[in-house]
């Protein structure tokens, strides 16, 4: 593990930058979003609201992969994940991850 180690803290920094960037979109998006028509802005938003979560996986892996590329412990490293159905998916526990909402409903707490 210890020759992946720099390979990792790149792959960090790497999902960072996409970060980022896509935060950035995010914000055009956002002001792109006040020229939409009114019928169609209720479902833009929710779209948009995808680079939240988006942004959420990304910060998450970024912290894996600098985690672990700090020598961190596996177990201990996947506690870093910001997002704890980033780490149900992970580690494959299929039991612990809540069901999805419907499409167009916002889900904050399960």
């Amino acid at each position: 593990m210890s020759q992946s180690k720099p390979l990792l803290v790149a792959v960090s920094d790497e999902l960072a930058e996409i970060r980022q960037r896509l935060e950035q979109l995010a914000d055009l998006t956002g002001d792109l979003l006040a020229h939409c028509p009114p019928e169609k802005r209720v479902s833009a938003m929710a779209q948009v609201q995808d680079f939240d979560l988006l942004i959420q996986r990304l910060d998450g892996l970024s912290g894996l992969a600098a985690a672990l590329g700090a020598g961190t412990p596996i177990d201990t490293a996947l506690h870093t994940l910001t997002l704890s159905d980033l780490y149900d998916r992970l580690i494959g526990d299929e039991a612990s991850r809540p069901a999805a909402a419907p499409a167009g409903e916002l889900s904050l707490f399960d």
